[in-house]
């Protein structure tokens, strides 16, 4: 595997959930509950990237606004064929399956911490770039002790347009005073590649078992990797 030297670097974007934050568990069970009490005959591994799009999207909107664009949001193939209230009715329960067990029992990928530990001692600057609140993810960040570390949160509130617009990447490096060639931007998903791509940052995706890797490398990512054991060995860290 290539390595990456970070003396040529100044600064690193990570996204939060999939990168920092391990939401699978998560999403799988949240997925397990709905097929059994809505009878879906439907693979959890089969629609886990469908889903994870889908809340990754429902979760940049307030309430209100996800009734509005309800329509647009649940065409999704797992939801094909049922009525509009149907899947509206399984949508929301698999939504708050989901922050039960995030709340509960998600917790950070092993060696994610020494990771950000021993970039930040290498004096680059770090930031966190989320489809979600930016509370939200200052609220992980402080669970698990590494709030510190970064200087920069923009989450769906801080921009007009989330990824796969690279507005919060560029955001970030116009704030820091840095190049694209300067920056790395750390994602997981499609829309975290594209946006990456669109800023003409170094984007290293992770694999990390919620987008399937060859829709991952459709997208062209600079470096993909399977694991966060790999990232860190990527970093030589």
């Amino acid at each position: 595997m290539e390595k990456i030297n970070l003396e040529k670097y100044k600064g690193i974007i990570f996204d939060m959930d999939g990168v920092i934050y391990n939401i699978s568990e998560a999403i799988e069970k949240a997925v397990d509950d709905s097929v059994e009490k809505y009878k879906m005959n439907v693979k959890t591994e089969e629609i886990l990237e469908e889903l994870a799009h889908l809340i990754e999207e429902i979760q940049n909107f307030p309430v209100p606004k996800i009734l509005l664009n309800s329509y647009d949001l649940l065409e999704v193939k797992f939801l094909e064929g049922l009525s509009y209230f149907k899947k509206l009715r399984i949508a929301i329960f698999l939504f708050n399956q989901f922050n039960k067990y995030k709340d509960a029992e998600s917790s950070i990928y092993k060696g994610i911490d020494e990771l950000i530990r021993n970039i930040y001692d290498k004096k680059l600057k770090l930031a966190i770039l989320t489809n979600n609140k930016s509370q939200y993810a200052e609220d992980v960040l402080e669970k698990f002790n590494l709030t510190k570390f970064f200087d920069t949160i923009i989450g769906f509130n801080e921009v007009s347009e989330v990824k796969p617009s690279p507005e919060g990447i560029l955001k970030i490096m116009n704030k820091w005073k840095i190049k694209p060639s300067e920056t790395i931007f750390i994602g997981d998903m499609t829309t975290d590649v594209d946006a990456g791509k669109s800023a003409n940052v170094k984007m290293v995706c992770v694999a990390s078992g919620l987008a399937k890797k060859e829709t991952l490398l459709g997208h062209n990512p600079d470096i993909l990797v399977d694991n966060t054991e790999q990232l860190i060995k990527l970093f030589g860290l």
